[in-house]
């Protein structure tokens, strides 16, 4: 009788079940799960911007010590969507290639570039295209839009084997409405300089904003 009094308070024990502290608790967590896997992404892009900031910068800084020890005219040419590095040759710029380090860069969005050289003068330009071959083949429109291809693939930044390197202001920047952006700096001294944290604002209509020094 005892057996069967005990097998029968066994069947008849009640469930487990969650109270609303526990349920409330698992809600809470799961929310800083989320909270912190949005952080750390946001982390992650800022790393990558500060990375792909300072990796041009860097890359900078030896086209312009090779540029001397070579004697050799080094530019930057910079698109929305990244840059590459071309070299001075035969009085034109031609693309840098089988370079280890001035390698093509290009960026994904919602990373970008803007450089600004408002007011000056091409430090070197590209010899006039040699027509004389061209003349029979293309009417004056087409020889026209010729010449202005081939000046729009000059650099915007200089660096010359004489230590020299053209005025400008190059940004690199998240394209969003809530953006940020590192500013790289270069005058005629040849001093390059970084922003050491990040410039709150867009790449692009914000590279002429002030930096409070921290």
């Amino acid at each position: 009788m005892t057996r069967i009094n005990s097998k029968y308070v066994a069947l008849n024990k009640p469930q487990a079940a969650f109270t609303l502290l526990e349920v409330l608790i698992a809600v809470a967590i799961m929310a800083i799960v989320v909270t912190g896997a949005y952080l750390a992404f946001g982390d992650s892009r800022s790393g990558e911007l500060k990375n792909h900031a300072y990796k041009l910068l860097g890359q900078l800084q030896i086209a312009q010590e090779e540029s001397i020890i070579r004697g050799v005219e080094f530019g930057l040419r910079v698109e929305e969507d990244g840059y590459h590095f071309m070299i001075y040759n035969n009085e034109k710029w031609q693309p840098l290639e089988d370079h280890q380090v001035l390698t093509e860069q290009k960026f994904d969005k919602p990373f970008a570039l803007y450089v600004n050289v408002q007011g000056q003068e091409s430090l070197l330009k590209n010899a006039e295209p040699d027509q004389t071959d061209s003349k029979e083949t293309l009417d004056n429109n087409q020889q026209i839009a010729e010449t202005e291809k081939k000046k729009l693939k000059t650099p915007q930044v200089f660096m010359l084997s004489s230590g020299e390197i053209n005025e400008f202001q190059l940004t690199v920047g998240l394209d969003l409405s809530e953006g940020r952006f590192y500013r790289i700096v270069g005058n005629y001294l040849g001093e390059l300089k970084i922003s050491r944290i990040p410039i709150e604002g867009h790449y692009r209509s914000d590279w002429d904003k002030d930096l409070e020094e921290n």
